[in-house]
């Protein structure tokens, strides 16, 4: 078949770690689309961090990255309120020559201007809101007002949909989104990534950790990541040799999560490491007991998956993807949502019988490989675009 001319279009892109899992996902997917053989173009911003602006690809050879400046990288992070200049220039210029462009995130000034040049060009588009499409925690009147203004018509203007798990298909379907319109496809790893893991003990020894469990959070400091029911289930453990690790930027969460851990008596044995980027993070996952996922509306979750490939049994809840992905492919146990005593006895579970985990964990591990795989999954991209193109007119050449 022939190669298709695609465009991806993210806020934010490879090394952007503090935006969460998004900039990750976009990265592997453009990757391996580009192995497929197909020509991809990604616009994005220079959104890093708090302080610091993304200075674009070390890459460039693999596809074409177009970065366009944020005019306020403050308003970016805080508020994420992206300002590219010059993204409506080229769309204007160059959304003809695409034959299918794949929209990442809601709420979001690239894809209301990506969409609307898409649609004059006659070029279609797919929608990956990836658990932004409701209007779930922080800014939730500023959500409601970009939809019903200038956001309004890029979610209805999308080809298709882009569920990762039953949960956001649900999900989609809450906010309207019609069945028929709601695709299946699973967030991407990137197996590289975990070819060569840092060696045991590197994560313990810098901080200090020694051979004490260690119970480990890793992601976004946010109110629906629930630390508050983390913190009191391993205060509720009983355990004063375990440390809790909660590794991640803090984006409302933070303050909270640790006059919790002090009034229930184990701010000593928490350890707050900030923001853990590239092999820093993998350093930990390797290193930790179990990994803890206790999220809340968490449609997929790629670190409970990228545990497992490390190695490392999870402990996650049971409303979201990750339980979901969990369940089927083993390595972990899942526990109701918001239950604190429940959390506890999983975690002990673990902690308790850390060897029995072992083969399961590199079951669940093969697993992954073959079902979330970048590859994998960018074939099952490749096949939806092509029925996508297929649908809007005479196909790519």
């Amino acid at each position: 078949m022939l190669p298709l001319r695609i465009l991806h279009v993210t806020p934010y892109f490879e090394g952007a770690w503090a935006y969460g899992g998004i900039p990750r996902l976009a990265t592997a997917q453009a990757k391996a689309l580009a192995r497929l053989g197909h020509h991809v173009t990604v616009c994005t911003t220079d959104a890093g961090d708090a302080r610091a602006r993304w200075p674009g690809p070390a890459d460039r050879a693999a596809f074409d990255t177009r970065v366009f400046p944020n005019r306020s990288n403050r308003a970016a992070y805080r508020y994420q309120l992206f300002m590219p200049v010059g993204l409506g220039p080229y769309l204007a210029q160059h959304a003809a020559r695409f034959d299918v462009a794949h929209l990442h995130a809601c709420h979001h000034l690239l894809g209301v201007v990506a969409a609307r040049r898409l649609t004059r060009a006659h070029v279609p588009y797919v929608l990956q809101p990836n658990g932004t499409a409701p209007r779930l925690e922080r800014r939730r009147l500023a959500k409601l007002l970009f939809d019903t203004t200038v956001g309004r018509r890029v979610l209805p203007g999308a080809a298709r949909v882009i569920a990762v798990s039953d949960a956001e298909r649900r999900q989609l379907e809450e906010v309207g989104v019609p069945a028929v319109r709601v695709v299946l496809v699973p967030n991407p790893l990137d197996l590289d990534e975990f070819a060569d893991l840092p060696s045991p003990g590197a994560f313990r020894a810098r901080h200090g950790l020694g051979d004490a469990p260690v119970v480990l959070y890793l992601g976004q400091l946010t109110p629906r990541k629930r630390l508050d029911v983390l913190v009191a289930a391993c205060a509720a453990l009983g355990r004063p040799d375990a440390r809790l690790v909660i590794a991640g930027n803090d984006m409302g969460a933070g303050a909270a999560a640790r006059a919790r851990a002090q009034a229930l008596g184990i701010g000593a044995c928490t350890l707050f490491t900030g923001l853990l980027a590239g092999p820093d993070r993998l350093a930990a996952l390797v290193d930790a007991s179990v990994v803890v996922y206790p999220s809340q509306h968490e449609v997929f979750g790629l670190v409970p998956l990228e545990a497992l490939l490390c190695g490392t049994p999870v402990v996650v809840a049971d409303d979201s993807g990750c339980g979901e992905i969990v369940t089927r492919v083993g390595g972990g146990l899942v526990v109701p949502q918001g239950d604190v005593a429940a959390l506890a006895r999983a975690i002990a579970a673990i902690l308790d019988h850390r060897d029995d985990w072992r083969e399961p964990v590199i079951e669940a591990g093969r697993r992954i490989r073959d079902g979330y795989g970048a590859d994998a999954v960018a074939a099952t991209l490749d096949a939806l675009y092509r029925t996508v193109v297929a649908a809007s007119g005479p196909a790519a050449s």
